[in-house]
C-alpha cells in the first residue's frame, strides 16, 4: 500500500528522519537519493545528513541559500510516500534477507515514484495567472526499512520505504525552484498504490513465486494465514483501538498508529530479531515457509488478463457514476488484474475502448456510450411530448383543500392543464409535496385517470405515498419495473414519480420506456438539491435544464416557522453560509470535544422523545450522521443513556446482516467475499429459487454466475435488548408470515421468546435468523430523506466531513419542525464541508465539451440553470436551443 502523510515543520523531519533512528542494528538500511530534482541539485548515491537537514529548511544542500522564494514558519516541508508489501512479503523477507525480493520491492517503488515524478506540477501565478505547470521533477530521499513499530518491545517483518519527497520542484519556463503542487498526486495516490503492487506482484513471479490476489492485495502463495496473522501484532494493536473507539477512517487509524506506537527497539541485532522470529514457528510451519522460499526458480507464467481486467473496471464503476475519472478506471483494472496484468499493456487496453472522454480542470475523465444515449433518450422523450397532450384535467377546478398557498395551487393547476407527457414539479424540503400529491391524485381520479405511485424507497412509497398521501396501491420503483400487472394498471393513467431525484438515469429510462409502452403520462415531483441516486445519473437535473419542461416550483416552506424557517430557506437555495449565521444565532451547532459529544447528544436525543405534543403524544425525533462509524458511536452512546435509565434489559448477541452494497461486477469475483457472507436470492437461478438464503464458508463458495441474481450482506454481532429501537434493513416477513416488514420501518423490542425469537410491542415476533435488523437510533442523511419529526440531532465529526456536502447539510438540517441541532468538533470545518456543491457530469455535459476542450467546473455550473421557472411557466428551453415546433393535433396521452 501508500500512505502519504503531510509534514508541516522541518524539526519535525530532521527528528524522524535523523541518521540515529534510520541506522539500527541492521534493521534499516542507508538512505539513496532519488528524482530528477536531486540530480539537479547535485544530490545522488547515499543520503547525508547536512544536505537533508538543509533541504527541510528550504536551503540549497551545496550553497546554503534559500531554494524557493518564500521561507514561510508554517510551510509544508514536504510529503511522505510510505510504500509497504503484503504481509507474506515482509516474513518472507525478514526470514531469509532474500536480496532478489528486496531488488523487486526497490524497483517497483522507484518506477511508481517515476511515475509520479513525470506529473508533479507547480502554481503558476505570474502575469495574473492561476493555473498549473508540469515540471516533471523532485528530489526525494528514500529510506528502506524492515521491520515494524515494536509491539512488547520486539518488532514484527515489515518491509517498507519511506520515500521523504521535498516540497521544491525546477519551474524550466521561470528558471527556478517552487513549491510542489502534490494534491493531484495525494487525490490519485489509489491509483498509484495499485499500480505498484501490480509491478511489485510481476517481478516476483518473475522470481518463480506464485501469487493469491486478495481483495485488494496479493499474498505470496502457500503462506499460511494464521502465520501471517502471528507477525501481524501491530496492525492487530491499531485495529484493536479503532475498534474500542469505533473508528473506521484510515486517517484517524493512522493517528492511532502514531499515538500507540513505543520507540524502535535498539537492543536486537537482525541475527537476534530472526531467531526471535523462527520461534514463533512450529517445526512444520518452518518447513512449510522453506519449501515456499525454495521455489522453482523459473518464472510464473500467466495469462495477460488486461481484456477481463478493463471489462471489469468498467462494468463496476459506472455502475454509481455516470462520468468518472480515467484514473479511477485504471486503478480498479489493476485491482482486478493483480498478478495477470501489467500498467502498461493496460493503459493501452483502456485506451482502446470506446468511451467518450474529455478533460475537466486537466482531469482526464470518461463516460459510456451507453449513459450517453441513455440520456439522449430521457431527454428526447420528454421534449418529444410536449404538447402532444389533451389536459389530465379541469385547471379552474376547485380546491378540495383550501387552504392551500400559491405555489401549491399553480403546482396543482399545472399538472391538470398540461399537454405534456412528462411533467415536473421542484418541491423545496418542507413544503407539502405530500399533501399536493394527495390533492393531484383526487382530481385525477374525479377526471377518470388512473394513477400508479411509485417512490424509490420502500419509506417513501409505502408509509408517505400509501398512508399519507392516499394511493393505496404505491410501491417501490424497483417493484414496479418487474410487475408487469402494475405496469398495465397504468395504462392511458398517470405514472406519479415521488422523490424522483433519487432515481438513476437507467432507472428513469425504465420508467419512460414503461410509459410509452402502456400511454402514460409522468409526473415527477422532487427537489434535486436532495440527495441524487446511489446509481449513475442524474436524470431530474438533466431534464430540467435539457428537456425544454416547465417546472413548477413549490418554495412556501410549511415545516418550519420562525429563525428555523429562515434556515431552511437559505439552504433551499444554497445560501449555506447565511444559514449557519442563523443556526450560530439560535446556538444550534455545538462544538464539543470527542469525549463528551456524543455523550450530550445522545442526553439531548432522549430528553426529546420524552416530551409532549400538546394533544399529549411523545414528541418525535431522530439522529442522522453521513456516516455508519459515527452512527455507531452515537448508538452506543444512546444505549448507554438507556441503560443507565434503565430502560434496557436482558441484553444479548445476535447475528445481523448489513448490506455489502457490491456491484454485479464485484459478485462475480469471488475475492469480493469474506466467510460468512449471507446471499439472498432476488430471482430465481439454476438450482436456487428466490427468496432463498446461502452462507459463504470454506466449503460452500458463492455461485459467482449468478451475480445478478442476488444480494450480498456481511454478518456482524449486534447488542440486542428488550426496549431497544429496531430499524429493518431488508424486506422480509415475521415469523408466523402474516405480517410485512418493510426495509426502514422502525419497532420496538419487547423481549424474546424461548427459543430466541424478537418479540416486538405490537405483538408481531421476528425469527432469531432473520437477522436484517439494525439498532433503530441513528440514520443516514441519505436515508432520513422525507422523515418530519420534531426535532432532529445531526453529527458531522471530523471523520465524517468527508461525506458531507450541501446535499447531506440540507437534508438532515431539514427534517425537523421545530428544532435542528448540529454537534460537531470542527465549526470551521463543518462549515466548508456544508458548502462543497456536487459537481458531478452528466454523460451529455462531457461529451459537448469535445475530446481536448478543458473545462471549468466552476463556470460550467454557473450557467447550468438557464429560462424561466414558474409555477405555469414558459417553456423551458434546452441550453442555447429551442424547442421545435410540435403539431397542432391532440392526443390523450403519449404519440
Amino acid at each position: 500500500m501508500i500512505r502519504v502523510t503531510q509534514q508541516e515543520h522541518a524539526a519535525g523531519a530532521k527528528r524522524y528522519y535523523a541518521s540515529a533512528d534510520y541506522y539500527v542494528d541492521g534493521q534499516e538500511m542507508i538512505g539513496q537519493w532519488g528524482g530528477k530534482g536531486a540530480e539537479r541539485l547535485g544530490l545522488s548515491g547515499a543520503v547525508n545528513k547536512e544536505a537533508f537537514e538543509r533541504l527541510c529548511d528550504n536551503l540549497h544542500p551545496e550553497t546554503n541559500q534559500p531554494l524557493t522564494v518564500r521561507t514561510r514558519a508554517e510551510r509544508t516541508v514536504g510529503y511522505d510516500f510510505t510504500f509497504s508489501v503484503p504481509k507474506s512479503v515482509s516474513l518472507l523477507y525478514g526470514l531469509t534477507e532474500d536480496a532478489d525480493m528486496l531488488l523487486a520491492f526497490r524497483e517497483a517503488t522507484r518506477e511508481t515514484m517515476l511515475e509520479m515524478e513525470a506529473e508533479m506540477k507547480t502554481r503558476v501565478r505570474r502575469g495574473g495567472q492561476d493555473t498549473n505547470r508540469t515540471t516533471g521533477n523532485m528530489a526525494w530521499a528514500e529510506f528502506i526499512h524492515t521491520t515494524s513499530r515494536p509491539v512488547d518491545g520486539v518488532p514484527d517483518p515489515q518491509l517498507h520505504a519511506h520515500c521523504f519527497v521535498f516540497n521544491s520542484t525546477w519551474d524550466t519556463e521561470e528558471e527556478r525552484w517552487k513549491a510542489g503542487q502534490f494534491r493531484e498526486l495525494k487525490r490519485d495516490a489509489p491509483y498509484f498504490q495499485a499500480a505498484f503492487r501490480v509491478r511489485l506482484a510481476n517481478r516476483l513471479q518473475e522470481l518463480g513465486f506464485g501469487i493469491v490476489r486478495k481483495r485488494d492485495d496479493f499474498e505470496i502463495a502457500g503462506m499460511p494465514v494464521d502465520v501471517l496473522k502471528r507477525f501481524s501484532r501491530r496492525t492487530e494493536l491499531i485495529e484493536e483501538t479503532a475498534r474500542e473507539k469505533g473508528i473506521t477512517d484510515a486517517d484517524r487509524k493512522s493517528e492511532i498508529g502514531r499515538e500507540t506506537r513505543e520507540s524502535k527497539g535498539k537492543h536486537l541485532s537482525m541475527a537476534e530479531l530472526r531467531k526471535e522470529w523462527l520461534c514463533r514457528l512450529s517445526s512444520d510451519e518452518r518447513d512449510w515457509i522453506s519449501g515456499v522460499f525454495n521455489r522453482e526458480t523459473s518464472p510464473v507464467i500467466f495469462e495477460a488478463g488486461e481484456r477481463s481486467a478493463v471489462t471489469h473496471a468498467i462494468d463496476h464503476c459506472f455502475v454509481r457514476d455516470a462520468v468518472i475519472p480515467e484514473r479511477k478506471l485504471m486503478t480498479e483494472a489493476l485491482k482486478r488484474g493483480l498478478g495477470t496484468v501489467n500498467v502498461e499493456r493496460t493503459s493501452a487496453e483502456l485506451a482502446g475502448r470506446p468511451l467518450i472522454r474529455s478533460q475537466v480542470d486537466d482531469r482526464d475523465m470518461a463516460t459510456t456510450r451507453e449513459m450517453l444515449a441513455l440520456e439522449s433518450k430521457i431527454v428526447g422523450f420528454a421534449r418529444d411530448g410536449r404538447g402532444r397532450c389533451r389536459p389530465l384535467g379541469d385547471p379552474k377546478r376547485p380546491f378540495t383543500r383550501d387552504w392551500f398557498n400559491d405555489g401549491q395551487k399553480a403546482a396543482v393547476r399545472h399538472v391538470l392543464g398540461s399537454r405534456d407527457r412528462v411533467m415536473v414539479i421542484r418541491g423545496v424540503a418542507g413544503t407539502g409535496k405530500t399533501t399536493l400529491e394527495q390533492e393531484i391524485g383526487e382530481a385525477l381520479a374525479e377526471a377518470g385517470k388512473p394513477v400508479v405511485a411509485i417512490a424509490q424507497s420502500v419509506k417513501a412509497s409505502r408509509e408517505v405515498l400509501r398512508e399519507e398521501a392516499g394511493f393505496a396501491s404505491a410501491d417501490t420503483v424497483a417493484r414496479f419495473l418487474v410487475d408487469t400487472d402494475m405496469q398495465q394498471s397504468a395504462r392511458d393513467g398517470v405514472i406519479l414519480v415521488d422523490e424522483a431525484s433519487q432515481l438513476g438515469t437507467r432507472d428513469m429510462h425504465a420508467v419512460f420506456t414503461i410509459a410509452e409502452a402502456v400511454s402514460a403520462r409522468i409526473i415527477l415531483v422532487g427537489d434535486r438539491r436532495q440527495h441524487k441516486s446511489v446509481t449513475a445519473g442524474e436524470p431530474l437535473k438533466l431534464l430540467e435544464e435539457r428537456g425544454g419542461l416547465p417546472v413548477a416550483e413549490v418554495t412556501d416552506i410549511l415545516r418550519q416557522g420562525g429563525d428555523y424557517k429562515k434556515v431552511t430557506e437559505h439552504l433551499s437555495e444554497g445560501r449555506v453560509g447565511i444559514a449557519f449565521e442563523e443556526l450560530d444565532k439560535l446556538k444550534w451547532i455545538r462544538q464539543v470535544d470527542d469525549g463528551e459529544r456524543y455523550k450530550e447528544l445522545a442526553s439531548a436525543y432522549l430528553a426529546a422523545v420524552k416530551e409532549r405534543t400538546k394533544d399529549g403524544k411523545h414528541k418525535t425525533a431522530l439522529v442522522v450522521s453521513p456516516t455508519h462509524a459515527e452512527a455507531g458511536r452515537i448508538t452506543h452512546a444512546v444505549r448507554e443513556g438507556l441503560k443507565a435509565d434503565a430502560a434496557l434489559s436482558g441484553e444479548r448477541t445476535i447475528t445481523a446482516y448489513v448490506a455489502a452494497h457490491l456491484t454485479d461486477a464485484q459478485k462475480s469475483d469471488a475475492t469480493d467475499y469474506e466467510v460468512g457472507d449471507r446471499l439472498v436470492f432476488h430471482q430465481n437461478a439454476k438450482g436456487f429459487t428466490k427468496g432463498d438464503r446461502l452462507d459463504v464458508s470454506d466449503t460452500v463458495l458463492p455461485p459467482t454466475s449468478f451475480a445478478d441474481r442476488f444480494e450480498v450482506y456481511r454478518a456482524r454481532p449486534l447488542a440486542l435488548a428488550t426496549g431497544d429501537r429496531i430499524r429493518i434493513t431488508a424486506g422480509g416477513k415475521t415469523k408466523d408470515e402474516k405480517h410485512r416488514l418493510s426495509n426502514g420501518s422502525l419497532y420496538d423490542v419487547s423481549g424474546f421468546t424461548a427459543a430466541g425469537d424478537i418479540r416486538l410491542t405490537n405483538g408481531w415476533v421476528i425469527d432469531r435468523d432473520f437477522g436484517h435488523i439494525a439498532h433503530g437510533y441513528v440514520t443516514t442523511s441519505h436515508a432520513s430523506q422525507g422523515a418530519t419529526v420534531n426535532k432532529v440531532f445531526i453529527a458531522i465529526d471530523s471523520e465524517s466531513m468527508k461525506a458531507t456536502d450541501q446535499r447531506t447539510a440540507y437534508v438532515a438540517i431539514t427534517r425537523g419542525k421545530e428544532q435542528a441541532v448540529i454537534f460537531t468538533d470542527d465549526h470551521l470545518g463543518l462549515l466548508k464541508a456544508a458548502s462543497r456543491a456536487d459537481q458531478s457530469l452528466s454523460a451529455t455535459e462531457l461529451a459537448e465539451q469535445g475530446p481536448k476542450v478543458k473545462i471549468s467546473p466552476a463556470k460550467l455550473f454557473a450557467n447550468r440553470r438557464q429560462g424561466t421557472r414558474t409555477g405555469v411557466s414558459p417553456e423551458l428551453a434546452p441550453p442555447n436551443k429551442t424547442p421545435p415546433e410540435r403539431p397542432s393535433r391532440e392526443q390523450d396521452h403519449a404519440r
